[in-house]
Formats: C-alpha cells, sequence, structure tokens
C-alpha cells in the first residue's frame, strides 16, 4: 500500500515538475516524510503544482525541498510558497511595541533599522553572513545564534525546548510551518563528536511527578541542530479502535497564561481534505510551572497530566520520530496538526561563523489557496491574524 502511494506521488511529481523531480522518503516507505527533489520554490506555483504539493504534505506531514539555490532563492519567495499553506502570521517579536498594541489598543511599530534581527545577524561576521532578501518581513522568524555572536565572544550554550506544537492555542491554531535554512553548523567538537553536548534542562521545567520512562523520551534530544519531529498521525492509527473512539470525544482547554480562561479545542484532529485523523498537542500537561498546562475538560489538573502524559509518552516513542538534520539550502514544511516538535540543544552565542545557524520560520494558519493572491476576507484577518498581516505575495 505504501509503495503503492508513493509511487502514484511520484507519477504525479514527473507530470508537474518535469522528468528531473523525485522523491525519497527521509527514513523508510511506511513513516512520515518525504524529501523532494527537483523542484524550483523561487518559482510561482501553478493550480497544479501547489495542489500537488499540499497534497504530498497532507499524507507525508513533514515534507523537504533540498538543495534551493541560495543565489537565487530569497526569503519572499518562502512567503510567496507559505500563502499556498495558509495564511502567514506576523511574528510579535517583528514589532517595537507589541505588547502595548495587545493590551492597549496603541498603533503598531516596526522595530528600528539597527534593532531588526536581520541588522543584528549582519553585525556578527558581516565578511561571511549576511541574511537573504526578505528577512525583514513581519512575517519572518529569524531562528538563529548571530544576534550577540561575534570573532572575539565566549561561546554560550541552551538546552532544548519542550515539545510542542507552534501556537495551538488560539480559535484557529496553526496549521503549518516551515523553514528556509541559510547556515547549518558544521562544527562537531563536543566530547559526544556532535556540535553540542548532551544537555539537560534546569529541575522544574517539566512537572517533578512525570515518570523516568517519559522524561528519557522527553530528554532524548538530536545534538547536530535537527529539529526532531514525532508522527502523532501514525500514533493514533497505532491505537485501538475503541481507544481511538474515546479519544475523539476528548475537549481540551488550552491557555497562553494560567489564569486565562483559554478556549477549547478537540483532541482528535480531522484532515478536512483526507479525513485523516492525529493527535493535535496532545504533550503540554507536565510544563514547568512559569507555561500554562493543558487541561482535558471534565477532568482536575492532576488528572488532565496524567492522562495526557500517556498520550505523550506513546507518541514519544522512537518508531514514530524523525530528527530532520538542516543543510543550507533546505525548505522543510511541517503539519502542526499531525506532528509534535522539539528545537534543540545549540551554541546561543558563537565565535566562529562555522557554528552558525540561521534559518527563516514563517507560520500560517487556515486554509491553503491553490491560487495566489489569497482570499482572505479582512474581516477573517483582523478576527484570526494578531497583529492583523495580509501578505501581498
Amino acid at each position: 500500500m505504501t509503495h503503492s502511494r508513493d509511487t502514484s506521488f511520484q507519477q504525479k511529481l514527473l507530470s508537474t515538475f518535469g522528468s528531473h523531480s523525485s522523491m525519497t522518503p527521509v527514513l523508510s516507505a511506511d513513516r512520515m516524510g518525504r524529501r523532494i527533489r527537483g523542484v524550483d520554490l523561487s518559482q510561482s506555483l501553478s493550480r497544479e503544482q501547489a495542489t500537488l504539493l499540499i497534497a504530498l504534505f497532507d499524507e507525508y506531514q513533514v515534507i523537504s525541498f533540498p538543495g534551493q539555490d541560495q543565489n537565487g532563492f530569497h526569503v519572499t519567495n518562502l512567503e510567496r510558497l507559505a500563502n499556498h499553506f495558509g495564511a502567514p502570521i506576523p511574528h510579535p517579536k517583528n514589532f517595537a511595541n507589541y505588547v502595548e498594541y495587545h493590551r492597549q489598543g496603541v498603533a503598531l511599530k516596526p522595530l528600528p533599522a539597527h534593532q531588526q534581527s536581520s541588522s543584528r545577524c549582519n553585525a556578527a561576521f558581516p565578511d561571511h553572513i549576511t541574511c537573504a532578501k526578505g528577512a525583514n518581513s513581519p512575517a519572518v522568524y529569524i531562528v538563529t545564534n548571530l544576534p550577540g555572536s561575534g570573532e572575539h565572544c565566549e561561546e554560550k550554550f541552551v538546552g532544548g525546548l519542550h515539545w510542542h506544537t507552534d501556537i495551538e492555542f488560539e480559535p484557529i491554531p496553526l496549521s503549518t510551518s516551515m523553514f528556509y535554512v541559510q547556515a547549518a553548523p558544521k562544527t562537531r567538537s563536543s566530547p559526544l563528536n556532535t556540535w553540542v553536548p548532551n544537555i539537560k534542562r534546569e529541575t522544574g521545567f517539566y512537572h517533578p511527578d512525570s515518570s523516568p520512562e517519559l522524561m528519557e523520551r522527553r530528554e532524548r534530544l538530536p545534538l547536530n541542530g535537527e529539529t526532531a519531529y514525532a508522527d502523532t498521525a501514525a500514533a493514533f492509527s497505532d491505537l485501538p479502535s475503541s481507544e481511538q473512539l474515546a479519544l475523539e470525544k476528548i475537549i481540551l482547554r488550552r491557555r497562553v497564561r494560567v489564569n486565562d480562561e483559554g478556549w477549547l479545542i478537540p483532541l482528535v484532529y480531522t484532515n478536512p481534505r483526507t479525513q485523516k485523523k492525529s493527535l493535535h498537542s496532545p504533550i503540554w500537561a507536565s510544563r514547568g510551572d512559569n507555561i500554562a498546562p493543558v487541561q482535558v475538560e471534565g477532568m482536575t489538573l492532576a488528572a488532565s497530566r496524567h492522562f495526557l502524559d500517556k498520550l505523550e509518552m506513546h507518541i514519544l516513542d522512537p518508531k514514530y520520530r524523525y530528527d530532520h538534520l538542516h543543510q543550507p539550502g533546505d525548505v522543510t514544511i511541517w503539519s502542526n496538526f499531525s506532528t509534535v516538535h522539539n528545537a534543540p540543544p545549540a551554541k546561543s552565542i558563537i565565535n566562529s561563523p562555522d557554528d552558525a545557524r540561521l534559518m527563516y520560520r514563517i507560520s500560517c494558519k487556515g486554509s491553503p489557496s491553490f491560487d495566489l493572491p489569497r482570499g482572505d476576507s479582512k474581516a477573517w484577518i483582523d478576527e484570526h491574524i494578531s497583529p492583523p498581516y495580509q501578505s501581498t505575495l
């Protein structure tokens, strides 16, 4: 069945993108993730091409397009691509006064040029690395260790994050996130022959009553700057049908802060295009004291944590996991509805450009659009995109 599915998509790639296009599993044919070659994402997509890429995304959860020409691919191309998958979301860190805007309704102001992430990146190793065109779009979040770094700096390290999805606590959660990679760390100088050592998180990062087995799975993070993904569609599919039916009835209350009323969202997500079901971020119940826990509607916080920890243990089984090693020129797109992911331990301050990590992330929400420009109404943008932003690409 899996071989037949891949063969069908390969034939569609050849007919849609040409004889130079191909698709291979990132791990194995029966697992999530496909690497798609021979697709030039600096070019606009036809309706047929966009439809095929969204179908590949729906089927495989993580799709990666290696080898984009770094002389011809710009971050504006990534934003145009993102518009096919959903409405791009502006990142609060791109504004000088987002907190005041959000709390007091004052007019938004962009960051001064010298404070923008791209300017701070460009100051680190100006003879070696400068940001790509389009990096200053409000929709772009620069994932990097360049600001504050430089030739004479002392190296610093930071531990990985919680397993998570991006902004799942809103009435319409983020559907899709994507990276374009300009630079990835080359050095492997730790005692483990990896980029960084295995950095354990501080006490309280996770709930103290979390089981040792679950903690071991949480903390088994990649050490070469990879992004780790877990497939929550396959994890759901492998459960007994009786348990699937029970989980489909579960409603979660998700919050930004502990005292927020929050939003009610189903635990099980059904893809409206394929009907494939997945566990939508069933994990954030045991985070530390500073982050609001997810709560199962009708359960106490303690019972919710116990219930969701069991699901987290299940989805973090190594058989559902893929660690994507980023390479310059990669564009990687993942589903926030049918995967969870983790940012790795990293060098946060560096003194060599060989340790640079420079990636551009765009996240989006709402339905795909096979044609551009998107047709989102102003009323929908105002209600669901904060701060309001409508990409014109």
